[in-house]
């Protein structure tokens, strides 16, 4: 039996075997609620004429293109997510306390220009499930990445070309999962931004524009690896946590005022 929740596919025969029936129960609710969510949004999608689409890769957004995932690949994705069972609410709650308690202390680590050093774990599988796409837009090369992944980025530069876009090379790179160190490796970006550069740019000269969405609350993002990691290639970075802001090109400013820079960190993770 499967369901589609949230977007995804879930396999619930599986978990049945592995759970208790009580947990069970719990998991088929919070299936079900996700149903009822998806069911009532496609009767709003109807009602409208709005059209429902797959973003899969080659799928088009509006002005955006699709590059990845594509469908084998996010159907592998969607089963390698369900190896375990859906929690109940109850001891979701309960495991993100205990992880909480559990997290590591971040070691930070003075580094030289150019040092870059990135976790060796991977990010989540449904982050790998992000939707990483590209437009052509009034000049500019856009790529929005949502929390992909290393696999998902890599995918997505593989088909990039048949979408127009050759690498190296993006005007504006929105930079995964709040800038997120197990995201992104030095070889990744290499191949997304270009090599590092010898030497700082001066200010008004940066390359590129890297934006960020992380919230001042959040102290883990983005993590100071990628900040640098950023500004090794030329980038202009805008981060939300600093304020809302607004990107153009050829047009006034409309009141908006003029961001600086992300300070370059002296120290990484270590």
């Amino acid at each position: 039996m499967h369901f589609v929740s949230d977007g995804h596919l879930v396999l619930c025969a599986p978990a049945a075997r592995r759970s208790s029936s009580r947990e069970f129960a719990g998991s088929q609710a919070l299936l079900l609620g996700g149903l009822v969510y998806i069911a009532s949004l496609e009767e709003i999608a109807t009602r409208k004429g709005i059209p429902i689409g797959e973003p899969l890769q080659g799928a088009f957004i509006g002005p955006f293109r699709v590059l990845a995932p594509s469908r084998a690949r996010y159907l592998q994705l969607v089963i390698s997510s369900e190896k375990t069972p859906q929690p109940t609410a109850a001891i979701a709650g309960i495991l993100s306390e205990l992880l909480n308690l559990a997290k590591p202390l971040i070691n930070f680590i003075k580094a030289g220009w150019g040092s870059e050093r990135f976790s060796d774990e991977e990010t989540s599988v449904e982050n790998e499930m992000s939707v990483v796409q590209f437009a052509y837009l009034n000049g500019q090369k856009i790529v929005l990445t949502g929390d992909a992944g290393r696999g998902a980025l890599t995918e997505a530069a593989e088909y990039a070309p048949q979408a127009g876009l050759f690498l190296p090379g993006v005007d504006r790179f929105q930079v995964p999962h709040h800038g997120g160190r197990r995201n992104v490796s030095t070889d990744l970006l290499d191949r997304w931004l270009g090599p590092r550069l010898a030497s700082m740019l001066p200010d008004g000269e940066e390359r590129f524009t890297a934006m960020i969405s992380a919230a001042t609350e959040d102290e883990d993002h983005p993590r100071k690896a990628v900040l640098r990691a950023m500004r090794h290639r030329g980038a202009l970075i805008w981060t939300t946590e600093d304020g809302a802001f607004s990107v153009f090109n050829n047009a006034p400013q409309r009141g908006w005022n003029t961001v600086r820079n992300k300070a370059y960190p002296d120290e990484q993770e270590e």
